[in-house]
């Protein structure tokens, strides 16, 4: 790219660990790539762009989809390594090439990532040749991700296998063939728009999150470099162009030398306990530490890691991997690495969280009359969700619940005759069984015994047959009126909502948040897939005031209704919680509610009921609507019970 169209690398002010993170995986991509996370502004996207503008230039084979290294035979696709043991390459077949961008766009199909079939000469004469994916493309050059924890799940499965391999291994009706894909894999996200399944989190060699900044020189200079880019970009990258080529020299050099750096065995035996420490999971952050400290070190100039280079590899590769949950709040400890490397005395003093949150006042919150109530951690109720199979044609957004779909983005199972069937839509062809389909009639026996070619009708095409997961939009309505302060009810509501976030973000669950007092309901959570930003809502709904139910109800099912309208293929499911007291109504305070369960089972919306009313004085209001709406039902002081999971089994909610 020209000056004009990508933003000097050096010219990016501060966030100084996410740039010596793409700088770090440009020299040794074996390091796994980079997770970029931070609010939008924060220069992720400019950084990415900018990127390959400093990275020196890669020798690739001439006519080679995919990039094939000629001085590596273990970078080389088949036919190139065919040519080069019959010694048929010569110096012609060899040109120099600026390392590039490829984009993943997030509506990306596993198809259209790893290669498929090229349906016109398959139906057209028969051969069964491969249209190369992204992933040819990718090779050897920067892949990036925008809004990675948006990408589909058997999407970023294939991605990251590939990544770990240096290999896309795709087999497709009937064709197996594998190619080199060594790339630089760099994902950006924003995490209040859902967070990263765990599974796919670690896969990331490094992560760093970026902040705004809040230094006003820094912020003046970056509104001076931009505003000079825009109105006169020859004269900013004229200004940076020296910074430039020695950042480029450097990485050079750091490339050239990284197989020489040296780590001992008493820093990799300091990364293993570092390792234990932060508890992490299996063995991939010990490697990933390793690599980047010796690559630190070879960006520094030097033949042999330091325990500064473990310390800073550390602070890169476990950021992300210390949460077990998106909710915990768990800062990187810098002073247990420096304790660890330096090999200093540690204080293992174990902090009970939550005995100190037990300790901590209420919050008090507009008047002496609302309370902020603190969440009872200890309430399990993380499995009355059930999980089923649907029959109904729906678009694929989740991994929960699996159904037929017509979505690209759905597993490829087999093939069946289409309704209607559009040529235009060649990517939907099964290929395989239609061409089983075809060689059946008698007549293509005949072609084909006599070596000609089958005639494929339409009568023949079989379409792909696809299936799909979807996940739900649990929309938790809450109780926060004045009763719900008696005997810390609210706490354990609290926690009951915690409990089920605990469990379900795995599932790629959207979640929303309603809280009904006084004389309204309020969505103070739209819907969203950042579980992080649900705990730290939840956290703040203060309690006080009258009940108004059926607010919260026809709020409830406004929020379900305009999910199903947006086919966005997320199930609504509301779980309710209150004691049903409503002192807030418009003709009848039970008839009110009644009427709108009816509603509720009469257009098929989806509801738990956990009833918080004190089982002293009952009024039963909670159990007689959920039998109108035909709603599982719970009572609250049930949920601490061992018996819990013998009631969800026998009514089907949990499985046996």
């Amino acid at each position: 790219m020209t000056c004009q169209e990508i933003y000097p690398f050096t010219a990016i002010i501060g966030q100084d660990l996410m740039k010596l993170g793409l700088i770090l995986n440009a020299i040794n991509p074996k390091i796994g790539g980079i997770l970029i996370q931070g609010m939008k502004g924060t220069a992720k996207s400019t950084a990415v762009r900018a990127l390959a503008d400093i990275l020196p230039e890669i020798e690739v084979l001439k006519n080679c989809t995919f990039n094939c290294n000629p001085k590596d035979e273990k970078e080389m696709c088949e036919e190139c390594r065919l040519q080069h043991e019959h010694e048929k390459m010569n110096e012609d077949d060899v040109f120099r090439k600026k390392m590039s961008v490829i984009n993943l766009p997030i509506n990306a199909t596993e198809d259209r990532v790893i290669g498929t079939i090229d349906i016109n000469q398959a139906l057209k004469e028969g051969i069964k040749a491969l249209e190369p994916g992204i992933l040819a493309d990718a090779n050897r050059n920067i892949l990036y991700i925008d809004e990675v924890n948006l990408l589909a799940d058997n999407v970023a499965d294939v991605l990251l296998d590939s990544a770990a391999m240096g290999m896309n291994i795709i087999e497709r009706e009937g064709i197996s063939f594998h190619h080199p894909s060594n790339f630089i894999l760099v994902g950006t996200m924003n995490p209040e728009e859902g967070n990263l399944r765990p599974q796919l989190l670690d896969r990331f060699g490094l992560s760093v999150e970026v902040e705004r900044i809040e230094d006003i020189d820094k912020r003046v200079s970056i509104v001076k470099n931009v505003e000079e880019f825009q109105t006169d970009s020859e004269k900013l990258c004229l200004k940076y162009e020296n910074k430039q080529k020695q950042l480029r020299e450097q990485i050079e050099t750091a490339k050239l030398i990284l197989d020489k750096v040296k780590i001992s065995d008493e820093q990799l035996r300091k990364i293993a306990l570092i390792c234990i420490q932060f508890q992490t999971d299996g063995h991939r952050a010990d490697i990933t530490i390793a690599r980047t400290a010796k690559t630190i070190a070879a960006f520094n100039g030097s033949m042999s890691v330091t325990d500064d280079d473990i310390k800073l590899a550390s602070k890169l590769a476990l950021n992300h991997r210390m949460r077990r949950l998106p909710f915990e709040d768990e800062d990187f400890d810098e002073d247990l690495v420096d304790d660890i490397v330096d090999e200093r005395d540690q204080k293992n003093e174990d902090v009970n969280e939550e005995e100190l949150n037990e300790n901590q006042h209420d919050t008090q919150i507009e008047n002496i009359r609302e309370e902020t109530f603190n969440i009872d951690k200890k309430v399990k109720i993380d499995k009355v969700i059930k999980d089923r199979r649907r029959r109904e044609l729906m678009n694929t957004s989740g991994q929960r619940i699996l159904h037929p779909t017509k979505s690209s983005r759905g597993k490829y199972v087999g093939g069946e005759k289409p309704k209607d069937f559009n040529f235009k839509n060649g990517s939907d062809i099964a290929v395989n069984e239609t061409l089983n389909k075809a060689a059946l009639e008698e007549t293509n026996r005949f072609k084909l015994n006599n070596g000609k070619s089958m005639t494929i009708l339409e009568e023949h095409i079989q379409v792909k047959k696809r299936v799909g997961k979807s996940s739900y939009l649990i929309i938790f309505c809450v109780d926060a009126s004045g009763s719900m302060g008696v005997q810390n009810r609210m706490k354990t509501v609290k926690g009951a909502i915690f409990s089920i976030l605990q469990s379900n973000y795995i599932y790629r669950d959207k979640v929303s948040l309603i809280a009904f007092r006084k004389e309204e309901a309020k969505v103070i959570l739209p819907p969203t897939r950042s579980i992080d930003l649900a705990f730290k809502r939840l956290k703040k709904i203060p309690t006080g005031g009258k009940t108004p139910l059926v607010e919260g109800l026809i709020k409830a099912m406004g929020l379900a209704e305009e999910e199903q309208r947006k086919k966005t293929g997320y199930i609504p499911l509301i779980i309710l919680l209150t004691d049903a007291r409503g002192n807030v109504y418009y003709n009848d305070a039970i008839k009110d509610v009644l009427k709108l369960g009816d509603q509720f089972a009469r257009r098929e919306l989806e509801m738990i009921i956990i009833d918080t009313e004190n089982s002293d004085v009952p009024l039963g209001l909670c159990k007689k609507l959920a039998e109108v709406s035909n709603s599982p039902y719970y009572h609250l002081d049930d949920l601490n019970r061992e018996g819990l999971n013998r009631i969800l089994s026998s009514e089907g909610i949990l499985d046996q």
